[in-house]
């Protein structure tokens, strides 16, 4: 008899997250050194994510994302722009997310004492009726009959063995780029009350660099809650800057470049969509 079994796993899942994300923007004036205008600031967040796994535990993932690291940088004096200034944060933006993530397999929290215990306690007893000098004539009449008790216990202690492994953790590290649409534009040049006012939109990134760590908890096969601790930083249309005015005969200019970057925590409830593994046999007799 020859058999032949090939098994090919895969996953879909998709997590609907919330949390809140940290981010920093910084702003370079004039090279005069970097400063965060608004400081890091803690804003709310949802995200969605579909993801695909592999047997081996591999798979690329999509999601989006909210996405709050614009500032908006007011100032109306070229020349003291980076001293006489008013910056809020700008509106929510959508941002989408993909990468690739590994998971790992699961890693449970508590061992199997129960196991342990009573296959040491099988152990324990047949060393006892088999093992000692004085029941040795015993053994020696009813050879058979002990031998095939202590197997019966043996085997018996391994069908005790529970299934129920408890609860365990999966680790996710993932990396990947953030991408959003239709950044809006950098620099706007407005007049209010007759006078020329400029607005800079700081960390106005369309192209981010993200990595991550998942914390994925359940109970055997069962997939509970996940947690993910995640990282960003712009590298996308980050590029310098410049305003310039002229009044009469002086020229006033000022270079802008920023940088954003920060963190977020997500906690999300983890649906499996679709499972497939399938097996092939094939049997050959002589």
């Amino acid at each position: 008899l020859f058999i032949a079994c090939a098994v090919n796993a895969q996953r879909l899942s998709l997590t609907p997250q919330v949390g809140f994300e940290n981010s920093k923007t910084s702003i370079n004036y004039n090279n005069l050194g970097s400063f965060a205008p608004l400081g890091g600031e803690f804003n709310p967040q949802v995200s969605l994510r579909l993801d695909y796994k592999f047997k081996q535990g591999f798979g690329p993932y999509l999601g989006v994302s909210t996405s709050r690291s614009v500032v908006s940088y007011n100032f109306s004096d070229i020349e003291n722009g980076m001293n006489f200034y008013s910056a809020t944060k700008a509106n929510m933006q959508l941002r989408m997310e993909a990468g690739y993530q590994f998971t790992t397999n699961q890693l449970f929290f508590n061992k199997i004492r129960s196991a342990n215990s009573s296959t040491s306690k099988t152990k324990s007893e047949s060393k006892g009726s088999c093992g000692s000098y004085s029941s040795k004539s015993n053994c020696s009449k009813s050879y058979s009959s002990q031998s095939s008790r202590c197997q019966g216990k043996s085997s018996a202690a391994k069908k005790i063995a529970p299934k129920d492994k408890g609860a365990g953790v999966r680790l996710q590290p993932s990396v990947g780029v953030g991408f959003i649409p239709s950044p809006k534009t950098d620099v706007i040049t407005k007049m209010q009350g007759g006078q020329t006012t400029y607005e800079y939109r700081a960390g106005n990134w369309n192209t981010a660099l993200l990595t991550g760590m998942g914390f994925e908890f359940g109970r055997n096969k069962q997939r509970l809650v996940s947690v993910s601790v995640n990282y960003f930083t712009g590298i996308g249309n980050m590029s310098k800057q410049t305003v310039s005015n002229v009044e009469s005969t002086k020229t006033s200019v000022a270079n802008l470049e920023s940088n954003a970057s920060g963190w977020n925590m997500r906690i999300g409830i983890p649906f499996t969509l679709a499972e497939k593994g399938a097996k092939k046999h094939h049997n050959q007799n002589r």
